[in-house]
């Protein structure tokens, strides 16, 4: 038996597609929860470059995460390297998002040999991403459903960078000062920018960003704004910045870049001292610094709040109460 549509139902054309519910400030509700596996948004540049995969770093670095920091006078050639980069939530508490890694060395030429390995992978949050950031980056909510936790991530990186000096382009030190943050202590790493390398060596006096400096240096930056490719970018820049600090300067061991490209420490502000309140007594406030020892100050009454507002009468000094007083002196 066929039972008639209401009214209100059939006035609506059968095609017409049903509304979308409406997002609360750009939050996506409803993302899942965290997942035990790196996911990558990119993939290497090169086929030849090892993915960094290693299942037990998605838990707890094993034995802290530490290692000895290469020596200030150890050779370039003999370092390893690990270039950095993060996507955040675009806004304080910035939250991470993605992490981009390349672990390298030195090669012959201009580029850092193959394979390198790489560490890619989106990061659970449910933070509401800005939706500026949401627009340069290309991450939105519903993409990070199943991603690991920062913390696991965080992890797998520690393990990647163990015993290597960490390279960013970012002048404050922002994207290991986040990845120390996840970890809940530092990293025992040292760690370059090339921004400040960059500005040693072309005497600038502006911070240059990463694809102006890939301009200037004829490196390939494949995607911007993609932390994998962001990271492959500083790799190959930091290696041409060296080849020409090589060529004019002289460098050849690792206190040689960290006089130019050290980011300073963070800055950590003491939290002011609070005084301590006076324990008030019934009837007596607190004692004046100038009055004498067991001087009793009586309370002083509170000041009286004004009730009322605008409109509401006339003011002391208003042209209602000086027209009142000049009204006998008219009349005489």
């Amino acid at each position: 038996m066929d039972h008639p549509l209401p009214e209100a139902a059939r006035d609506v054309p059968a095609s017409a597609p049903a509304a979308a519910p409406r997002l609360k400030r750009g939050r996506q509700r409803g993302i899942g929860g965290p997942g035990q596996r790196l996911i990558p948004r990119l993939g290497p540049a090169s086929p030849d470059a090892a993915p960094f995969h290693n299942p037990p770093a998605l838990a707890p670095a094993a034995a802290g995460g530490l290692a000895e920091r290469p020596a200030a006078d150890t050779e370039l050639a003999e370092l390893s390297f690990v270039a950095l980069d993060c996507e955040t939530t675009g806004h304080f508490p910035d939250r991470m998002v993605e992490l981009g890694a390349v672990r390298f060395h030195l090669g012959a030429d201009d580029r850092p040999p193959q394979p390198r390995i790489s560490l890619e992978s989106l990061v659970h949050t449910a933070d509401h991403i800005n939706p500026y950031a949401r627009r340069v980056h290309g991450i939105n909510s519903s993409m990070l459903g199943g991603a690991p936790t920062l913390h696991q991530v965080a992890a797998a990186f520690a393990d990647l960078s163990l015993g290597t000096v960490l390279i960013e382009h970012s002048a404050d030190g922002f994207d290991t000062r986040l990845v120390s943050k996840a970890l809940g202590r530092p990293l025992n790493n040292r760690h370059l920018d090339t921004s400040r390398i960059a500005g040693f060596l072309f005497q600038l006096k502006d911070t240059i960003g990463l694809e102006r400096l890939c301009e200037r240096l004829g490196c390939i930056h494949r995607s911007p704004h993609f932390a994998l490719a962001d990271a492959e970018a500083t790799a190959d820049c930091f290696v041409r910045l060296v080849r020409i600090g090589q060529e004019e300067f002289g460098w050849r061991t690792l206190a040689d870049l960290v006089a130019v490209g050290m980011p300073p420490p963070p800055r950590i502000t003491p939290k002011p001292r609070q005084r301590r309140a006076p324990v008030p007594v019934a009837g007596v406030a607190a004692n004046p610094p100038d009055a004498p020892v067991g001087t009793a100050v009586p309370e002083r009454a509170g000041r009286r709040r004004r009730r009322g507002g605008r409109g509401r009468g006339p003011r002391a000094g208003s042209g209602a109460a000086t027209s009142a007083t000049t009204q006998p002196e008219a009349a005489t």
